[in-house]
């Protein structure tokens, strides 16, 4: 093989060599004609490829008793086996098959598509997501294993199995996050969730009340050429978007959606954005439900006691926190949920824009109820009016960070929000007109795989520069989009406002 490697490299063919296996791609078979000319360049390749799988071993990774992957590159291209006659050490043993590897190529060894962390935590190679390896799952009885599902996605096999798999960068981020703040167990700490509650805009309408200090809806309402529909078939079109962006988020990333509705007699024209009204977290000491006071007096009217009643049904919040007290109060106060609070729940941080519907002294009573630092700031639009939410200019997710940092006017404020967020996360600047198209208004959730994903309007993803599409692909497996321009333009809220996160 060496002779042969040398030759071909004085042909100026190329073996390459990467982190301990070979990847062989041979462009002609003008040497092997020299060399036989009854061997045609097929068989050639697949001579030198069984050449270079020989040379990699067989490898396997444990997770205690339970469950042992093993892989053979020289077995990529066989049937799965019926029983599978190996050394009795784990209850389930999963079989790593790239499937779709090309005939003449190096199947990724085991080694290479995952790193074990700890005995519930695996960092993947981002090849993982397009190369789309798959396991073979068997179980023991008795001595041998019997196959018991096949063809498996080894992303999911892995969340099913209990295993949590991180992107490299969200590995990184976890590190750094976890000297920052009281550590959690990795497996559990994480940014975003794969169960979210959301409520189809069934009585959707223009909300005159919002509409007052909500310049995203009042200018995109009455001006920038935008025509709005009468009521009836307003509501429609609002609806068919809303359809479209629930079949992504349910089909396509995978998302547990807990879908509710709503009617006229409500009188909650903005109940599709109910991540203003409540919050879900974790702790050590059991799940947090906070109820929060907003602003806008049908707004409220949103806190429905059956949505409450299901929330609280599912037996994971130990402590509920109750913040509507400001509401009634001699001088009322306002905090109005995720839309206020922008949070980074691994490094257990929470960014306020200060506003009317963002109270500074109630945002640091939330703070330290759930034991969370508070970097404060004020923002503005191009028109130096406060901006009404922090989730317009701001976005967290696990490894990354979207912020206009324009819209941050104090010098002091600004440095120290960049430096708080550059600590732990790589940092996408934007600028207004993006901010307009709701490029700060996304939301990173996890797919059906367990991996981050960012939900955005189509709207977003299009005003996006290639160059920060590319970087934000760095840090989530993929982007969902919808477009739902009518209820951005109307509602003045994007998809981040759409999702209420359940953890």
């Amino acid at each position: 093989l060496p002779i042969l490697v040398r030759s071909l490299d004085s042909k100026k063919q190329i073996l390459k060599m990467h982190t301990g296996y070979i990847a062989s791609t041979i462009r002609t078979s003008q040497f092997c004609f020299s060399i036989n000319p009854k061997i045609n360049y097929v068989n050639f390749v697949g001579i030198v490829q069984r050449s270079l799988s020989s040379t990699v071993g067989p490898e396997e990774e444990s997770f205690g008793q339970s469950l042992r992957i093993i892989s053979d590159v020289k077995e990529t291209w066989n049937a799965p086996k019926s029983k599978l006659i190996v050394p009795p050490k784990t209850e389930r043993v999963a079989v790593l098959r790239n499937a779709f590897t090309p005939a003449g190529e190096i199947p990724l060894t085991l080694s290479k598509l995952i790193k074990k962390t700890d005995e519930s935590t695996v960092v993947i190679d981002p090849s993982v997501l397009s190369t789309r390896p798959l396991v073979d799952s068997y179980i023991r009885v008795g001595s041998v294993y019997h196959l018991e599902e096949n063809s498996v996605c080894l992303l999911k096999y892995l969340k099913s199995s209990g295993l949590r798999a991180l992107l490299p960068n969200s590995a990184a981020t976890l590190l750094k996050s976890q000297a920052r703040a009281e550590p959690l167990p990795t497996s559990v700490l994480r940014q975003s969730t794969n169960q979210v509650l959301m409520v189809a805009p069934t009585g959707f309408q223009s909300n005159l009340q919002a509409a007052e200090d909500n310049h995203f809806m009042a200018d995109a309402a009455g001006g920038q050429g935008k025509v709005v529909p009468p009521e009836g078939a307003l509501r429609r079109k609002v609806l068919e978007e809303y359809m479209g962006l629930y079949k992504v988020l349910v089909d396509q990333a995978g998302l547990q959606v807990n879908l509710m509705s709503h009617d006229d007699s409500h009188g909650t024209p903005d109940a599709c954005f109910p991540n203003n009204w409540f919050s879900t977290h974790y702790s050590q000491q059991g799940g947090y439900l906070a109820l929060y006071p907003m602003k806008v007096p049908n707004r409220q009217l949103e806190r429905r006691q059956d949505i409450m009643d299901f929330i609280v049904a599912k037996d994971r919040y130990t402590v509920t926190e109750d913040f509507t007290r400001e509401e009634q109060s001699g001088v009322p106060r306002y905090l109005e949920g995720t839309g206020s609070l922008v949070i980074d729940r691994i490094g257990r941080v929470a960014y306020v824009a200060l506003s009317d519907r963002t109270d500074e002294a109630l945002a640091r009573e939330w703070a330290k109820k759930l034991d969370y630092e508070l970097v404060t700031y004020h923002c503005v639009d191009r028109s130096g009016l406060p901006v009404y939410h922090t989730n317009v200019v701001q976005a967290i997710g696990t490894s990354f960070a979207v912020i206009v940092e324009e819209s941050v006017r104090d010098p002091k404020e600004r440095a120290r929000l960049m430096e708080s967020l550059a600590a732990t996360r790589e940092v996408i600047s934007i600028t207004y007109d993006q901010m307009e198209r709701f490029c700060g208004n996304v939301l990173e959730v996890e797919d059906s795989r367990g991996l981050p994903c960012l939900a955005l309007s189509t709207q977003a993803y299009d005003a996006f520069t290639p160059d920060q599409r590319s970087i934000l692909r760095n840090h989530v497996a993929e982007l969902y989009h919808a477009p739902i321009d009518t209820l951005e333009a109307v509602g003045g809220g994007g998809v981040r406002c759409c999702i209420a996160e359940i953890f």
